[in-house]
C-alpha cells in the first residue's frame, strides 16, 4: 500500500468518526448514576445558591434559616431531600422539625409552597442538625428554598456555619455535600 493511499484511508476514517461522534452524543439518553451497591448518586448536583436568615439578633425566637437550592435543567435526577448541619458556631442552635416548610423560588418573601412528606428523615436527628424530604421530589429546571426554623437563634454572636447535603429521589441514594454557607448573628 502507497503511503498516500494509507494517508487517504487515516484521513476518511478520522472525518467518518468526527461526524458520527457528535450525532452518538446527541442521541445517547443521559441516566441516573447507579452505583455498584446500588445506590442512587447524582451525575450533575444541584447547586447551593445562597443562605439567609429572617433575625441576626442573639436568642431571637422568631428567626427562620432559608437555604435555596438550583437543580439544574439538565440534571437527569431529581431532588428527594436535604439534611442541613451546623457546621461551626459558638452556639448549637436546635431546630423545631415541625416549623420546617419550603417553596419554589428563591426570594426572602418566598413562593408558591412546596409539601414535606417527613421532616428528620429515618434517621435520629443531631443537634444542629435537620432532614427534609419533599412530597414529590424537586424536578429538574427548578429552585426551591427550604426554610427551617431554629427553637431560638444562638445566645452567642459570631458567624455560623452550615452545610447542605442535597439526596436524589428514590430509597437508596447517596448524598452530595453542596457546600457550606454562613449566617451571621450580631453580638447586641
Amino acid at each position: 500500500m502507497s503511503k498516500s493511499l494509507i494517508k487517504f484511508s487515516l484521513a476518511s476514517s478520522a472525518l467518518i468518526a468526527g461526524m458520527m461522534l457528535p450525532m452518538s452524543l446527541q442521541t445517547s439518553p443521559v441516566s441516573a448514576v447507579e452505583l455498584p451497591n446500588g445506590e442512587v448518586a447524582f451525575s450533575k448536583g444541584p447547586r447551593l445558591i445562597r443562605a439567609a436568615t429572617t433575625s441576626r439578633s442573639r436568642n431571637s425566637s422568631v428567626a427562620t434559616y432559608q437555604f435555596t437550592i438550583e437543580v439544574p435543567k439538565d440534571s437527569p435526577e431529581s431532588l428527594g431531600s436535604v439534611t442541613i448541619q451546623q457546621r461551626s458556631g459558638g452556639d448549637t442552635v436546635t431546630f423545631k422539625e415541625d416549623k420546617s416548610s419550603a417553596f419554589f423560588g428563591d426570594s426572602l418573601a418566598g413562593g408558591p409552597d412546596v409539601s414535606l412528606a417527613a421532616i428528620g428523615g429515618d434517621i435520629e436527628q443531631q443537634p444542629g442538625e435537620v432532614t427534609v424530604m419533599f412530597d414529590q421530589p424537586i424536578e429538574p429546571g427548578n429552585t426551591v428554598t427550604v426554610r427551617v426554623k431554629p427553637k431560638r437563634n444562638p445566645s452567642f454572636g459570631g458567624v455560623y456555619q452550615f452545610g447542605v447535603t442535597a439526596y436524589p429521589e428514590g430509597q437508596n441514594s447517596q448524598g452530595l455535600y453542596l457546600g457550606s454557607r454562613r449566617i451571621n448573628i450580631d453580638n447586641d
